[in-house]
């Protein structure tokens, strides 16, 4: 057979020049550039998506609560005492709580969530991470119910939704200072779609517990002011990387596009700017202006 009929055979395939496959290859990754922004864009929306649904999921849990609780709502960070005492906090085995593990949200509210932490955590493999780094963290002398109680995605709003032992507002002395500043039951709100209940949170590294990765979550956030005098405590500018997230913006994380998931008292969930989240009328439900803060009683 000859030459020309071999390349005039439709079995006959002629392979590609150099040029042709650097032309192929160039088109692929113009195309994969233009398609990896989009696909990182859905991944953050459907990030958002499942935090503002799980928000949700929480306040019908805090709300189940109180509903169990004859209208007292969860308290934000109770003392050593209550958890030692009448209020008996157990884990998933019945066992009982105390000290920081009872203190913090998540075993407190864990009942109303069916001991099911997947409500609380954003990553299902956070959850698991916990679970396979145990024998790790556990030669420290930390056990998985402490951790687990750490680092839930969404922090409460301890000071001014439940009260919270480390503004010291159990103390008598602090009552007489300033009053009750805290609500403490279901019907208390006057804006309900107002108050902030829980946010997107974040910790700092915690070197004592060797976890890989860091989780994207605390158990608490802290508001901008508390009292007058001190002025706002978060910083100007939020850092993404602050070493302490605690004094860069109270703990909680602009994660969602520049934006934190918060659900508010009447169960609905929203995104929040940091100029917003900046706005103590979000925080306490007796704030009559933005840079609102607790003065002394007469």
């Amino acid at each position: 057979m000859s030459t020309s009929s071999i390349q005039n055979s439709p079995r006959f395939h002629r392979a590609f020049s150099l040029i042709e496959l650097l032309v192929t290859i160039a088109i692929i990754a113009l195309l994969i550039a233009i398609a990896l922004p989009a696909l990182s864009k859905a991944r953050q929306c459907v990030r958002t998506t499942r935090e503002l649904a799980a928000a949700q999921q929480l306040m019908i849990a805090y709300a189940t609560y109180a509903d169990a609780n004859r209208g007292r709502v969860l308290t934000g960070y109770p003392t050593a005492a209550m958890v030692s005492g009448a209020v008996a906090v157990t884990n998933s085995a019945g066992e009982r709580l105390t000290g920081d593990m009872a203190q913090r949200y998540p075993w407190r509210l864990a009942p109303h969530l069916d001991f099911n932490f997947r409500g609380l955590y954003q990553d299902d493999r956070v959850l698991a991470d916990l679970l396979v780094q145990e024998d790790t963290y556990r030669s420290y002398g930390v056990t998985y119910d402490y951790v687990v109680s750490l680092y839930p995605s969404l922090g409460l709003n301890v000071a001014f939704v439940g009260g919270s032992e480390r503004h010291s507002q159990f103390d008598p002395a602090f009552t007489r200072a300033y009053g009750k500043v805290h609500i403490e039951r279901s019907h208390e709100p006057l804006r309900p779609s107002n108050l902030l209940v829980f946010a997107s949170a974040r910790a700092e590294v915690q070197p004592a517990l060797p976890i890989p990765g860091q989780p994207q979550g605390f158990f608490r956030i802290e508001p901008p002011i508390f009292g007058a005098a001190r002025g706002r405590q978060w910083e100007p500018a939020y850092e993404e990387r602050a070493d302490l997230p605690g004094l860069n913006s109270g703990f909680v994380s602009l994660r969602h596009g520049g934006r934190a998931v918060t659900a508010r008292f009447d169960g609905h969930a929203q995104l929040n700017s940091w100029t917003e989240l900046g706005d103590m009328r979000l925080w306490a439900d007796q704030a009559n202006s933005p840079d609102w803060g607790l003065v002394p009683r007469p």
